[in-house]
């Protein structure tokens, strides 16, 4: 009977261990993580000047550049966004929440970024789109090299606190 018991108590401690993601209130990050990516983004007017400048000259090709990238790197918080892949972490001693946020640029065209979040406070540590056209938009190496060590810090940060 000891032994039955026994093996009660720890299914249903497992069981609930399993069971922590879904209680835990998801809903609550959400807002903070979307205000984040809206603090993050471009001034939406920026992408009018280059739509208005690429109008009166459809030829030219740096304007059509520096449009993409302005225009289409950033999610666009006023447009529908959804939630996804969202986890709950515990890396030395702290709590994480781990998802990817998606939606569409200022183009229409669909983008994703992968999220950070320390908890309770809903704090986004770090963040990484699907594509990232702005370290194109010009011909400098070093933006590219800025957005690829980015990359490889939020991929570190990401194995370290999400797996």
């Amino acid at each position: 009977m000891k032994t039955k018991n026994l093996l009660l108590f720890i299914l249903l401690t497992v069981a609930q261990c399993s069971h922590a993601q879904e209680q835990y209130n998801f809903e609550a990050v959400k807002p903070a993580v979307i205000e984040f990516f809206k603090r993050g983004a471009g001034n939406p007017d920026s992408c009018n000047v280059f739509k208005e400048q690429l109008a009166k000259n459809f030829e030219d090709k740096q304007t059509r550049k520096m449009m993409i990238g302005f225009c289409d790197s950033d999610l666009d918080t006023t447009k529908p966004v959804s939630f996804t892949e969202m986890s709950l972490h515990h890396s030395e001693g702290h709590l994480y929440v781990c998802g990817i946020l998606s939606g569409e640029t200022q183009l229409g065209r669909k983008i994703g970024a992968r999220f950070i979040a320390a908890e309770p406070y809903h704090l986004v540590l770090g963040f990484k789109y699907s594509r990232r056209p702005i370290a194109y938009a010009t011909d400098d190496k070093f933006l590219v090299d800025e957005v690829r060590s980015q990359i490889k810090a939020f991929n570190e940060l990401y194995a370290k606190a999400c797996n």
